[in-house]
């Protein structure tokens, strides 16, 4: 019997902020094999590397309410970033030396560290997706819509 693995599905959205209004791709990872444990692993990234100057929000109306409840004064100033095609651009092996900096940086048990990031590795490794019934694997960056990709993201950047 010939068994294919479980592949995420590849959806694509619509960048309406764009000029051009590209279509980029978004990998619903949940029926990948390396999933339950991607999203386990996220959370215990968030813990373990406390990041500085981080903020996490669910969407765009809720940056707004927080922006309204902050006070301004003169010598601020806001800066948004909008980074060309971040997650298929971010390089996995400096992934890795930035996410081994940060969890080195929190002073944790070497064991903890090293098996961190084994698996991150690992899941990393199994970053690829189906479409029209063909399998493809991506030769450098993540896959934007894995539960893990935007703390990775963080991390590196």
């Amino acid at each position: 019997m010939n068994i294919k693995p479980t592949a995420p599905y590849l959806n694509a959205y619509v960048q309406i902020h764009k000029q051009d209004k590209p279509i980029g791709p978004v990998v619903n990872n949940i029926p990948a094999p390396s999933y339950k444990i991607a999203k386990l692993l996220n959370k215990k990234l968030q813990s373990l590397t406390n990041l500085p100057n981080t903020y996490t929000t669910k969407n765009s109306q809720e940056v707004a309410q927080e922006m309204h409840n902050i006070q301004i004064d003169r010598n601020y100033k806001l800066i948004t970033l909008d980074i060309k095609d971040l997650y298929v651009n971010l390089p996995i092996q400096s992934i890795m030396r930035t996410t081994r900096f940060w969890l080195n940086k929190g002073n944790h048990d070497k064991i903890i560290t090293e098996q961190v990031l084994h698996i991150l590795e690992i899941i990393l490794k199994h970053n690829y997706f189906q479409y029209n019934h063909q399998y493809y694997q991506p030769s450098k960056g993540i896959a934007m819509g894995t539960s893990i990709s935007s703390t990775l993201a963080e991390i590196y950047l």
